[in-house]
């Protein structure tokens, strides 16, 4: 059984990432290279908060929060179940490692200010939307959110940047067209918008306005999550948005949207009333399409940030796969699969980010021989890529292990062929990344080769000598790639995310 207290702890992780955005505001351009370490302070203050807030979770324990009343009947209500715990831990973890390697990848940079205000600021509304106890509250914190991370998108200011924030900004009001329109429905139907129940609708409201009503939570989270053909927004934003947002993007934003249809699925549906409508299995066959499709796309990216984004697609496809086909092991496989998804991806694009500001180059094909002159950066890389393919011990083995057992619970062995393919295709766009980088000659190799043996100097783009990343940088590409293994290793010990997924399901599932 649950118990629920009240505490001032949640409300407080929600303010503290605000409070830091102010003071990085207000902050004069004489203290510009305090903003980056501002916002590293924040997230680890935030983080230290989640942290404190575990003990309680793992017996049982949920804090919550009424802030204020809206309208009759409608609150701004804060509740931190053992689900919006994951993501809101997530989200601080990878903001720690994006914002600290920021400090290396902004250095020089315009529009500082900005950039780690609007950064640290997303972290609030993120945790916000993880620790949501109905959708009003949800709702708000979401779209606070989606407005938040158009600064960062379009940070660069070039016209691509430009046309990739216009392109997200409608691809998002269509989006939240369809979620206002689905909130309103649920109130009008049910009477509440909690996100305390295991379910607040059933067939009592009649088969069609149910389905119309799922299809539009579908396609409204559906945006956010890019799930095909809503995807369209994703492979723009992310080579365009500087790297460290990129990770963020990547291993926080998008999955928002699939933490979104999870709650759908479980909270607002129920997986009774799912199974009912017969809605899940249809939802399970759409991203298995996606799964598949997008990983063939990421095969014919030679840009290493939009490869890395189809990916991204691809692996959302796990989470909402495991949710909807609402047996046991597929749903711990799809919620444990965000944090593992946040450290595996999260690394890659930091190690894209390196890549790019230690020698410029943003292209698979540039890649050759870098590996030695970034060995610890493509160390951590090739961690996180076979993680991603789904090698033991690795995270992303405990995942795709879970979800292969719930696809047979299921009886849909059609599932595990999806999950089998997309291993192989993503060690297809993933391990000729890593030869590139480790077994092929570098230009500087072949042109002292050309010169009978004279060393040529590798450069980067400043003309300084090609040496490994600062350790601003380095210390959170290394952090990622050890918690790609530690998470993967200690998977079942109590405190990990598996512990606090077995208490969720055991009430989420009936």
């Amino acid at each position: 059984m649950y118990k629920e207290v009240s505490s001032i702890l949640p409300v407080l992780a929600i303010l503290v990432p605000i409070l830091f955005a102010t003071i990085i505001f207000l902050l004069g351009e004489k203290y510009n290279r305090w903003r980056g370490w501002f916002t590293v302070a924040g997230s680890v203050i935030t983080l230290f908060i989640m942290l404190l807030m575990l003990p309680g979770a793992l017996n049982g324990t949920i804090l919550q929060t009424h802030l204020m009343v809206i309208v009759p009947g409608i609150w701004m209500f804060i509740r931190v179940d053992q689900l919006g715990l994951i993501l809101a831990t997530s989200a601080a973890i990878l903001w720690f490692l994006a914002s600290m390697h920021s400090i290396g990848y902004m250095r020089g940079a315009h529009a500082q200010k900005r950039y780690f205000s609007f950064l640290i600021l997303c972290l609030g509304w993120t945790v916000g939307v993880a620790i949501s106890g109905n959708l009003f509250t949800y709702l708000i914190f979401y779209e606070l959110f989606s407005i938040s991370t158009y600064p960062l998108i379009v940070h660069e200011e070039t016209p691509e940047a430009l046309a990739a924030g216009k392109k997200y900004m409608i691809y998002i009001l269509v989006g939240s067209s369809f979620l206002l329109f689905a909130i309103i429905y649920t109130y009008f139907l049910a009477g509440t918008l909690t996100l305390a129940k295991a379910g607040i609708l059933s067939l009592t409201y009649g088969r069609t306005p149910l389905l119309i009503l799922f299809w539009c939570y579908m396609l409204g989270f559906g945006v956010k999550a890019a799930v095909m053909p809503l995807h369209g927004w994703v492979p723009d934003a992310h080579p365009i948005a500087p790297a460290p947002f990129s990770a963020i993007l990547s291993g926080i934003m998008v999955a928002v949207g699939a933490f979104g249809i999870i709650r759908t699925v479980l909270n607002v549906f129920g997986s009774s009333l799912v199974r009912e409508l017969g809605t899940g299995l249809i939802m399970a066959y759409i991203v298995s399409f996606t799964i598949i499709v997008s990983s063939i796309l990421a095969l014919d990216q030679d840009n290493l940030k939009r490869r890395l984004a189809y990916s991204t697609i691809g692996q959302m496809g796990y989470i909402i796969l495991g949710t909807v086909l609402l047996t046991t092991y597929s749903v711990w496989g799809g919620m444990v699969h965000i944090i593992n998804h946040a450290f595996m991806k999260g690394t890659l694009f930091l190690c894209a980010g390196t890549i790019i500001k230690q020698t410029g180059k943003m292209n698979v094909s540039e890649m050759r021989g870098i590996g030695k002159k970034l060995p610890l950066t493509m160390g951590a890389f090739t961690v996180a890529a076979l993680g991603m393919i789904g090698t033991p011990p690795l995270v992303g083995f405990i995942s795709k292990w879970y979800l292969c057992l719930g696809t047979l619970d299921a009886g849909e062995v059609v599932f595990v062929i999806v999950l089998l393919i997309s291993s192989l295709l993503g060690a297809a766009y993933f391990l000729p990344i890593i030869y590139t980088a480790f077994f092929q000659k570098s230009d500087e190799e072949l042109l002292e080769k050309e010169h009978g043996g004279h060393k040529a100097v590798a450069v980067n783009s400043e003309g300084k000598k090609q040496l490994e990343a600062p350790k601003v940088m380095l210390i959170p590409v290394i952090l990622g790639a050890l918690g790609v293994i530690v998470f993967g290793l200690f998977a079942q010990l109590n405190g990990f995310p598996l512990s606090l997924i077995k208490i969720s399901t055991s009430f989420l599932l009936k």
